[in-house]
C-alpha cells in the first residue's frame, strides 16, 4: 500500500473549517464553491481526464416535503473510472438542513460510500454545523464512475413552497493541506485531473420545493354620493375586485363583491348638490347660492399582499493535504 497516498488523502482532515460567503447554485459544471483552486503553471483544459462530480438535484411538491422531510443526496463521478483513488471533499449545505448521522463504534458516520468507491478505504468527520468532510484512498487507482457518496438531509419543519436549499462541494486549501481528486502517483496527469475537477468539473446540487406562490390584489373601483334639496340621501356603492394568482399548478381566481349603504336626512334649505366619483372621473353640480350642507364619502384602498420567499445562502468549507 502506498503510505504516501493514504497520508495525503487523510491529512486533509486536519484542515480547520473556514466559512465562505459564496454559494454556487449552478445547474452546469463549473468551479467548486469556496476558495478558488490555484492550478499554478498547469492548464486544466489540457487534462486528458476530465471528470465531473455532480451533487444530486431534487424538486418536490410541498406536500411531499412535509410528509417525507428526510431526502437522499448523492455525489456522482463521471469520466474517471480507474483513474483516481485519493480524494478529499468538503460537502456544505444550507444551514436550515440537518444531516442524518449514525454512530458506529463511537464514530459518527455522515455519509456512505457508493458503488464508485467500493474498493476504496474512507475517512470522514464533521465540518461545522452544516457540513462534513469525506476522504478516500487505496493502493491502486480503483475509483469508479457512479455514486461515490450518499447521505441524507432533513428539511426544516417550516419548509415553504418556493424554498431552495443549496448543497455544494467546496474547495479548501492551506499551505500544508488541500482537498484532493487525483491518482495514487500524484503525477502530472493526476494533478491536471485534480485541477480540472475543482475549476471546471463540479456540478452543484439542491433540494427545491415546488409549492404555490400566491399574490392577492384588492381594489375599490366606484364611490357615489348624492345630496338633494330638502332631503339628503347618501348612497355609497363600492365594487371590490379581488384577484388571487397562484403560480405552479394552482389556478387563478377572480371574485367581485359589491356592497351598498344609504342614509336619509331632512334639511331646511333648498340646495341641490351632487357629487359622483367613479375611479378617475369627478362631476359636481351646484344649485342656487343658498346655505347648504356638504356631504362626502371617501373610498377606502386596500393594500396588496405579497408572499416573499427568502432563500438561505449556504457557506462552503474545505480542507487540504500534508
Amino acid at each position: 500500500m502506498k503510505k504516501n497516498t493514504l497520508k495525503s488523502a487523510f491529512a486533509a482532515l486536519a484542515v480547520s473549517a473556514v466559512a465562505l460567503s459564496g454559494s454556487a447554485m449552478t445547474a452546469f459544471a463549473g468551479p467548486a464553491a469556496g476558495q478558488a483552486y490555484n492550478a499554478g503553471n498547469l492548464d486544466p483544459s489540457k487534462s486528458a481526464i476530465k471528470p465531473t462530480l455532480t451533487v444530486s438535484k431534487e424538486t418536490i411538491k410541498l406536500d411531499e416535503a412535509k410528509a417525507n422531510p428526510t431526502r437522499d443526496v448523492t455525489i456522482t463521478v463521471k469520466g474517471a473510472a480507474d483513474k483516481y483513488a485519493p480524494t478529499g471533499l468538503h460537502i456544505q449545505f444550507d444551514s436550515r438542513l440537518k444531516v442524518v448521522t449514525k454512530t458506529v463504534g463511537g464514530k459518527v458516520i455522515y455519509a456512505k460510500l457508493g458503488e464508485a468507491g467500493e474498493y476504496l478505504s474512507q475517512e470522514q468527520q464533521g465540518d461545522g454545523d452544516n457540513g462534513f468532510f469525506v476522504a478516500t484512498a487505496a493502493s491502486e487507482d480503483v475509483g469508479q464512475d457512479g455514486v461515490l457518496w450518499k447521505f441524507q438531509l432533513t428539511l426544516p419543519s417550516d419548509v415553504k413552497g418556493g424554498d431552495k436549499f443549496p448543497i455544494e462541494i467546496a474547495y479548501k486549501s492551506k499551505p500544508t493541506a488541500e482537498d484532493l481528486f487525483t491518482n495514487g502517483d500524484k503525477d502530472e496527469a493526476g494533478q491536471l485531473m485534480q485541477a480540472y475537477v475543482f475549476t471546471q468539473g463540479i456540478e452543484q446540487g439542491y433540494i427545491a420545493i415546488d409549492g404555490p406562490t400566491t399574490t392577492s390584489t384588492t381594489t375599490t373601483t366606484t364611490t357615489t354620493t348624492t345630496t338633494t334639496t330638502s332631503k339628503t340621501t347618501t348612497s355609497t356603492t363600492t365594487t371590490t375586485k379581488a384577484t388571487s394568482t397562484v403560480s405552479g399548478s394552482a389556478a387563478t381566481t377572480t371574485s367581485t363583491v359589491a356592497s351598498s349603504s344609504s342614509t336619509s336626512t331632512t334639511t331646511k334649505k333648498g340646495t341641490a348638490k351632487t357629487t359622483a366619483k367613479a375611479t378617475t372621473t369627478k362631476a359636481k353640480t351646484t344649485g342656487k347660492k343658498q346655505d347648504s350642507a356638504k356631504t362626502g364619502v371617501a373610498g377606502a384602498g386596500v393594500a396588496v399582499a405579497g408572499l416573499a420567499i427568502a432563500v438561505g445562502t449556504a457557506f462552503a468549507f474545505r480542507k487540504k493535504e500534508d
